[in-house]
């Protein structure tokens, strides 16, 4: 039997997916400037507050008046503040920009044939850049991965030939975003084939328009902002042993465990927030000002958290503040995202993770001193097995992690961990809108 190959249609799809990786790349950089903007109008600005990371491209900003004297008593004004602009717009002009915004578009393959309003593309970039600069804790993939996937649903839309492809083009467009901000191509791909189910398994006519759009908008972004990896990882001498998986599959499970206790406790505060008998657009307020109220005094737990996460990689921070750091960026990522403001999960996933690990480094180094296991590695570790985890995404972390921190070198023992993350915390996931590949197969066959 002899395939035909309509050369003109693929020819267009791939013009497609590289559009849509274009404007991918092209709104990861709007978003990350619109960020550091709010971040050094805001925080440097009206708080003082200088530990932040300023993600400077091509075109520089800085502050345009003296910067003032520290006031920590302003952060939970700003947060609150944050918030209720945040409601105002989201729940003025697009209520599911709302949240964590990866689940909206997991939501959107699996319930609504991968339509995403472009709309809430938009709001979702503008609301999310409010509540991460004026203080709220959350990160930057929820509203990448909306801005990549709305773009792409929005040309199906528009050219109704293409529309049987929307689902793929949806996810090339979210997997563009996060490849981009997270200058991970590869991650990028293979996460928009992992993340739609809770089971392992994988939609393989999601990954060649992924990888094609990813390469272009990592493409597009590095461009402007540079190809060196998003964190810097100091020199360490480390050689794997067997004996080595001992302390590592401990770290595994409790990592499992914490990312247990954080989706529980995430989506407990969200549905407290829901429950309150308020207008929905003051609920991300009150959320902002529950969490300045804690950054007042531990304002490492505030924002999106890079800056504190490359102390934490760089060995800057102690290991008793660590454990501490784990509980409080569960509780401000909860309160500034599950009260309905605008913010993704990873970031925060990443920041959480790294503390555990530091913190079981700390731990580790007192029962075993003269360890081989430099400590830098079980913060490493700790990232990937956490976010393994939380997100049922074992095989996709281990890539991004790897490409944003340029340690390809410690591949075995990230798949190691993030396997223990994964089986052990499989039944809760931060993503709810995930499906078990089965109950999905079935669905459609009805």
């Amino acid at each position: 039997m002899k395939i035909v190959i309509d050369h003109k249609k693929t020819v267009m799809l791939i013009l497609i997916y590289i559009i849509v990786g274009i404007v991918a790349g092209i709104g990861a950089i709007v978003f990350q400037q619109l960020l550091s903007i709010l971040n050094i109008y805001f925080m440097e600005g009206i708080v003082g507050y200088t530990d932040i990371q300023i993600v400077t491209g091509i075109r520089r900003f800085s502050l345009p008046w003296e910067r003032p004297e520290l006031r920590m008593w302003l952060i939970p004004v700003l947060a609150g503040a944050g918030g209720l602009i945040t409601g105002l717009i989201v729940y003025g002009f697009a209520p599911e920009a709302a949240g964590h915004g990866t689940d909206e578009v997991i939501h959107a393959y699996h319930k609504k044939k991968g339509e995403v309003r472009f709309r809430v593309s938009l709001i979702k970039t503008i609301a999310s850049a409010i509540t991460l600069g004026s203080g709220g804790s959350g990160g930057k993939e929820g509203p990448i991965a909306q801005i990549g996937a709305g773009f792409g649903s929005f040309i199906c839309t528009r050219i109704l030939f293409y529309r049987k492809y929307r689902k793929e083009i949806m996810l090339a467009g979210m997997a563009a975003g996060i490849a981009a901000i997270f200058r991970a191509p590869l991650a990028g791909a293979i996460f928009a084939a992992e993340i739609l189910h809770s089971d392992m398994e994988y939609d393989g006519r999601a990954l060649i328009p992924a990888a094609l759009a990813s390469v272009v908008a990592y493409g597009v972004y590095a461009l402007y902002f540079g190809f060196n990896p998003v964190f810097v990882v100091p020199a360490f001498s480390y050689q794997f042993a067997l004996v080595h998986l001992v302390p590592f599959t401990v770290l595994g499970l409790l990592s499992a465990a914490f990312a247990i206790i954080f989706v529980r406790l995430f989506y407990f505060i969200r549905d407290v927030f829901k429950r309150v008998k308020i207008k929905p657009f003051l609920k991300p307020a009150i959320g902002g000002l529950l969490t300045g109220m804690v950054c007042i005094f531990f304002p490492e737990a505030l924002g999106e958290g890079s800056f504190h996460l490359q102390r934490m990689i760089g060995g800057e921070i102690a290991f008793g503040a660590l454990g501490l750091l784990v509980a409080l960026k569960m509780l401000t990522t909860s309160f500034s995202i599950g009260s309905g403001g605008s913010g993704g999960i990873f970031g925060p996933s990443l920041f959480i993770g790294a503390a555990l690990g530091g913190a079981f480094a700390g731990v580790y180094m007192l029962l075993v001193p003269g360890s081989e296991i430099p400590a830098v590695v079980f913060v490493l570790l700790g990232m990937v097995a956490f976010f393994a985890g939380a997100a049922n995404a074992p095989i996709s972390t281990v890539i991004i992690i790897s490409e944003m921190t340029a340690t390809f070198t410690l591949i075995v023992p990230f798949l190691w961990v993030s396997m223990f993350g994964y089986i052990f915390s499989q039944r809760w996931n931060i993503y709810e809108k995930q499906v078990p590949i089965r109950k999905n197969i079935l669905e459609t066959e009805n």
